[in-house]
């Protein structure tokens, strides 16, 4: 449970009036699980048992949530997934670091603890990579960039309230803004790339020849240096082979890897995947239903929401419960977003299997071109998100009572929220 229920107190049976004074940090117990607690609510205060320093921070939110009149009773609570995930597009619109960090917090008061942000695109590449300078110098002039100073202080900022943060590097498609830094990356040098301007799909790739494999390793060699966490995801999806295809270099190249120019965009992530595991890192990639699974990486999968990728970790990221640039309902009146329908009783009712590593939301942004317009989408659809990411999602229209007064809450902070169209 991420919004407590008004009714609780008649539950349990009476409450008290609680003061920071009164929590009693109890030793931990390995059994709750790094991220589970369990609080013990008696006329003597509170005391807070938990498996971990996670866990003692997620109970200390619960008690924050319940209010000044806290209910007497033992509440334990643990998360069923450990990746409880939110996917920030800031290639199509750059994001400021501020609105980064107030993200956190967002994320952190719904018990959610992977910040995946989606750094470079076709529209732009948004971090600083002192080794290929012109990668922000060309592919940042629509918005902005993140320094090295800036990731380190987000990581940070990131770390201390139980998120990681998970960069996103595209390859080898979703890269013209590099192509357009770096024409030697493309596969026709002579042609005049700019970043692009429109959404979709671009056909301009990556080429496959030693030296550009190279510049992607320098690049991630950089990366796994400014976010320390376990995992880095290289995109790998929507790889067009038309200029493979096309392109007598790539066609050279193919035939001396023994490659259909189908099969190439695999390649180009296994290559990747080697060259992280000696950074002791694990590649994560999007799902594709033409390509198989790069064995040790992990699949997030966005086309389905099944789960059974062989012995690959899975994190599921369906477009059919998470992608919040879909609009919130069919009515009118909405900002500009996809033309798709996602109401907050789609997200709430999603099940995942059990067999994930975890889940995740999106904020694709090439509709979300401010913060405010990120919140718009993001809220109440994520407050509902956050319940089927802890395991915790009921009865909806207990959950359609709780929401009212979270959504006060935000409201109070500041926080854009969109209509809570049930």
């Amino acid at each position: 449970m991420i919004i407590p229920r008004p009714q609780e107190q008649a539950v349990l049976g009476g409450s008290a009036a609680f003061r920071p004074d009164d929590l009693r940090p109890a030793p931990d117990d390995p059994s709750l699980g790094e991220e589970g607690y369990r609080l013990d609510i008696t006329p003597g205060g509170v005391e807070l048992t938990a498996g971990g320093p996670a866990g003692r921070f997620y109970g200390s939110k619960t008690l924050s949530q319940l209010g000044p009149l806290v209910p007497y009773g033992t509440i334990e609570d643990r998360p069923r997934f450990a990746w409880r995930g939110v996917m920030l597009d800031v290639a199509r619109h750059f994001m400021p670091k501020a609105f980064v960090l107030r993200l956190i917090d967002l994320l952190a008061e719904h018990k959610l603890n992977v910040l995946h942000l989606h750094l470079t695109d076709d529209q732009g590449w948004r971090l600083e990579i002192k080794r290929h300078p012109r990668l922000t110098e060309v592919g940042a002039r629509r918005g902005g960039f993140y320094t090295h100073d800036d990731i380190r202080e987000i990581v940070a900022y990131a770390a201390d309230r139980f998120v990681t943060v998970v960069p996103e590097i595209e390859m080898p498609g979703h890269a013209q803004a590099a192509v357009a830094a770096y024409p030697l990356l493309g596969n026709d040098p002579s042609r005049d790339v700019r970043v692009w301007s429109e959404w979709g799909i671009s056909e301009h790739v990556l080429n496959l020849e030693e030296s550009t494999i190279r510049f992607c390793q320098d690049v991630l060699d950089e990366v796994v240096g400014l976010f320390p966490g376990r995992y880095v995801h290289v995109g790998g999806d929507e790889c067009p082979v038309t200029e493979w295809e096309r392109s007598p270099g790539a066609r050279r190249r193919l035939a001396e890897l023994g490659l259909r120019p189908r099969d190439a965009c695999a390649w180009f992530i296994g290559r990747m995947a080697s060259h992280l595991e000696s950074h002791s890192r694990e590649l994560v990639c999007w799902d594709e239903p033409d390509r198989e699974p790069t064995p040790g990486t992990t699949v997030m999968v966005w086309r389905d929401e099944q789960a059974d990728r062989g012995d690959n970790d899975v994190i599921l990221a369906p477009h059919t419960r998470t992608y919040f640039d879909y609009r919130p309902s069919a009515d009118p009146g909405h900002p500009p977003a996809q033309e798709r329908v996602l109401t907050l009783a789609d997200t709430y009712a999603f099940a995942p299997d059990p067999a994930a590593r975890g889940v995740q939301c999106q904020l694709w942004t090439e509709y979300m071109p401010t913060p405010e317009q990120v919140e718009y989408m993001a809220f109440p659809r994520m407050c509902a998100f956050a319940e089927v990411a802890w395991g915790s999602p009921g009865d909806y229209p207990d959950f359609l009572l709780r929401l009212d007064a979270h959504l006060a809450r935000l409201s109070a902070r500041g926080v854009r929220v969109g209509p809570l169209v049930p």
